[in-house]
């Protein structure tokens, strides 16, 4: 029972740590972040908002009382009611709706960019830990060698083939190491809580992150496509938007038509054969509004064109900066792959160095001061290698985040 329930458990384990790829963080984030989540009520406020605009005004409907009857000649009034509606010019309510509908779906544009960014942050971010996480690794075996090359000068140091300054120099690069590694542990223990905030959720929750980076050269970003980018689309909504709203001023300054009716309560006479004696008083209307004297629709009018030139210049402002960013990480994206190319040519240039002094031992006197300084040139290729490594992925979600959906 004790051995199923332990298979179990790893079984569930292994499951938990495969679930933790990058895409299911991605996933945990658009689901808890609080922004989206705001932009998401907005949205559906933005809905609701055209149904409200699509909506008549409201019917005025009034009762009265005579205090003091009225005489006609079928007999005395005693109470009135009068039901009317104002309508519109023609037109006028699809236009508020169309303004809205454009507002509706410049709030679900500003959500689809909302997310792309956060993506492009947890991505960024992910990148940085992976970049850590690497680093701290490459220290700790360098610290390791490091180790095994002082124990091996101070044995020769015994068979006089090698000096104590061979020895302090080992020992003070294996202290720089030491000193890089503990920067390196602090910053991805603070890299692993800003992740974690960035999901919103508890600081301390385990964050794993693949060991290696799939680099793929093929990625094909078409530049193009940025015109496509959530900013741009809301910026076009919002003007349609802006558009439609000065159409419904402009029909908002013709004039508007009520109609209604007054129903009249009569009391009966105390008149023998009177014709039509207490018949109800029943009286349809008509009125019309008229805007003589206000400028107030002209002046709006005036400002939503404006608006929309504020609106069209922005969009160009928005386009140029965004393929601005296009150039730089696709020309920083190109950098980064001859980087790594290089990197991974200097290592194995720089392990080669290291074999031809190790050999060496078997038949003569190892240079510890040459043997050191390939070591630390091996160590700055790695390091680069990383850090170029994490450059190319960063890059490609900047690209993503100007370009393809999520």
């Amino acid at each position: 029972m004790k051995i199923n329930l332990i298979v179990m458990i790893a079984f569930l384990l292994t499951l938990t740590v495969k679930a933790q790829s990058l895409n299911d963080y991605l996933q945990i984030a658009s689901e808890n972040n609080p922004e989206l989540k705001a932009i998401q009520y907005k949205y559906e406020s933005a809905l609701e908002k055209v149904v409200e605009v699509g909506s008549l005004p409201n019917t005025t409907i009034s009762v009265g009382y005579f205090a003091q009857e009225v005489e006609t000649r079928v007999g005395a009034q005693k109470a009135k009611i009068s039901a009317s509606q104002m309508l519109p010019w023609f037109g006028t309510l699809n236009a508020k709706q169309e303004s809205a509908q454009f507002n509706a779906a410049a709030q679900l544009n500003n959500y689809e960019f909302a997310k792309r960014k956060l993506f492009l942050d947890v991505k960024t971010t992910y990148f940085e830990l992976f970049e850590l996480n690497q680093k701290e690794q490459l220290l700790v075996e360098n610290i390791e060698i490091l180790k095994t090359f002082e124990s091996l000068a101070l044995n020769e140091l015994e068979n006089n083939r090698s000096t104590m300054v061979d020895v302090l120099k080992i020992r003070m690069e294996k202290n720089e190491l030491l000193n890089q590694l503990s920067t390196v542990q602090e910053n991805l223990s603070a890299k692993k809580i800003a992740f974690n905030l960035l999901l919103n959720r508890d600081e301390k929750s385990t964050v794993l992150v693949v060991e290696n980076v799939n680099i793929i050269y093929s990625e094909d970003f078409n530049k193009e496509q940025i015109s496509d980018n959530p900013k741009l689309l809301q910026l076009e909504n919002l003007k349609n938007a802006s558009e439609k709203s000065e159409l419904a001023t402009k029909k908002e300054g013709l004039p508007t038509i009520g109609i209604g009716l007054d129903y009249g309560f009569i009391e009966n006479r105390a008149v023998e054969n009177l014709a039509d004696n207490g018949k109800d008083i029943v009286m349809p209307m008509v009125t019309v509004s008229f805007p003589l004297f206000s400028k107030k629709y002209s002046s709006k009018q005036k400002q939503l064109q404006l608006e929309q030139k504020a609106i069209e210049t922005t969009k160009v402002n928005t386009y140029n900066q965004l393929q601005t960013v296009f150039e730089n990480a696709k020309s920083k994206l190109s950098n980064s792959k001859v980087s790594i190319a290089t990197q991974i040519k200097n290592i194995n240039e720089a392990e080669s160095a290291k074999k031809v002094l190790l050999a060496a031992y078997e038949t003569s006197k190892i240079d510890f001061e040459q043997l050191l300084e390939i070591q630390q040139l091996q160590l700055k290729f790695q390091l680069k290698k990383v850090i170029s490594e994490k450059e190319y992925e960063i890059q490609k979600s900047t690209l993503e985040f100007l370009t393809k959906d999520n």
